[in-house]
């Protein structure tokens, strides 16, 4: 269910010292608060940051229950055209999912998806193919247990899901009561095609930035990210998600 609408053009700017500017992209609604897009460029006009903008208006509005709540935004064309990044998909999951004994609680799922809206809303499962285990970054897993069929661990419009090894406390078997902050690598097709990170609405309430790593870029040509932080603005009462540390890719 898309709850997303455009108020802001990709063309809206803020200018900063020395060339510095920061743009923004769609604003939508998630949980009736109005959530935006942004990308800060440096003097060079490259991307240095991207991410989103969520007031604790959002997480304190959160449903305790019904059916997800999902807020589709592109971000900043400069972003889609130079960067690894093209649109956001800001899902909050009033149940959780499965499997629910780790990722049953209350949550926000926050794909930054490398391939287009339609794209990826064209992700049926269809392909099997995966991506060759060795191009995994490391610390994660590969998304489909060897020997296991590849259309169970596929998710219709999103694709396969890679967990960090620190989500595990033996290989196949996930630790223990519910998780609390995480990243996660995206598949389809073979190809890596989006970052994830997760976080529990009980974390959030805590009003306390963190950071989580990025994984390793298993892809070529193109400007990547290489941190992650959600830093929480008192001011504002709202945090930034913000993937940084661009590099070129060659």
């Amino acid at each position: 269910m898309l709850l997303g609408a455009s108020l802001l053009g990709s063309c809206a700017a803020l200018g900063g010292a020395g060339g510095a500017r920061t743009v923004y992209g769609e604003s939508g609604t998630l949980n009736g608060s109005t959530v935006t897009t942004w990308a800060k460029l440096n003097a060079e006009g490259q991307v240095s940051a991207l991410g989103f903008t969520l007031p604790m208006q959002a997480v304190n509005n959160a449903p305790a229950a019904g059916p997800p709540q999902i807020s589709a935004l592109s971000f900043p064309k400069v972003a889609q055209d130079t960067t690894f990044i093209n649109f956001l998909s800001l899902d909050y999951m009033p149940q959780g999912h499965d499997p629910v004994g780790r990722y049953g609680a209350p949550h926000f799922d926050i794909h930054y998806h490398a391939r287009t809206k339609a794209q990826v809303q064209a992700i049926d499962c269809t392909d099997p193919t995966q991506s060759d285990p060795a191009k995994v970054p490391a610390g994660w897993v590969p998304p489909v247990p060897p020997g296991a069929p590849a259309k169970e661990f596929c998710v219709p419009g999103m694709g396969y899901h890679s967990l960090p090894v620190t989500e595990f406390k033996a290989p196949g078997e996930l630790k223990d009561g519910i998780f609390d902050q995480v990243m996660i690598a995206g598949y389809y097709g073979g190809d890596f095609i989006f970052v994830e990170p997760m976080v529990t609405r009980a974390a959030l309430e805590r009003k306390t930035s963190f950071t989580l790593p990025v994984p390793a870029a298993p892809v070529q040509a193109t400007r990547y990210p290489t941190t992650f932080e959600a830093n929480y603005n008192a001011a504002k009462q709202a945090y930034d998600f913000v993937l940084g540390g661009f590099q070129s890719v060659p």
